[in-house]
């Protein structure tokens, strides 16, 4: 990306955010999925409140893990998620990638799952379902504590956007007055 790419990227941050960033996540799931039409994403919807009580809870972990060699991670159940068949949605996101979703998308299907958690580490944030038949369990590509600042802070990346998007972005011009977080 050339600096007039990156410019335009900057400019067209949402400064006010949307209630929620809708953000499409790639999953890995055990036992493997073995065909196209078995793939299922999660979509989670991270307004700014729930952004600041994921890095709150990174703070936590961060802490105690200090303290404890058995302390790693911290399960907190998520009201604002869903998970799709990947054939559900028009654009997928990359393996191991987020996908930033426009406001009005839609989905097709819905995949019945019977908990979705967000597991909070030190640095990042993933989450994890199981279906209500106990037939898989799935764990998203994880989400940093860069992305969840920048939600936190009110602020959006516009849709389609990537973990490529935000590497891209001068972490002066992204993060701009932070609170004291510990990652």
């Amino acid at each position: 990306m050339n600096d007039a790419e990156k410019v335009s990227l900057l400019n067209t941050l949402e400064t006010t955010i949307e209630p929620n960033m809708h953000i499409a996540l790639s999953t890995t799931q055990i036992p493997p999925a073995t065909s196209k039409p078995q793939e299922i994403i999660a979509i989670v919807d991270l307004s700014q409140e729930r952004a600041l009580e994921l890095l709150a809870l990174m703070n936590d972990i961060t802490l105690r893990a200090t303290n404890s060699c058995t302390t790693f991670r911290i399960s907190s159940f998520e009201r604002d998620a869903l998970i799709v068949p990947a054939y559900a949605l028009k654009e997928l996101p990359a393996a191991n990638d987020f996908l930033v979703l426009p406001e009005d998308y839609s989905v097709t299907a819905i995949t019945p799952i019977k908990l979705i958690h967000a597991n909070v580490m030190p640095l990042y944030t993933n989450w994890s379902a199981t279906d209500e038949n106990e037939r898989f369990i799935l764990t998203t590509a994880d989400l940093t504590s860069q992305l969840l600042k920048l939600i936190a802070r009110g602020q959006s990346l516009p849709p389609g956007s990537t973990n490529a998007t935000l590497n891209t972005l001068s972490t002066n011009a992204v993060i701009i007055a932070e609170q004291e977080w510990l990652h």
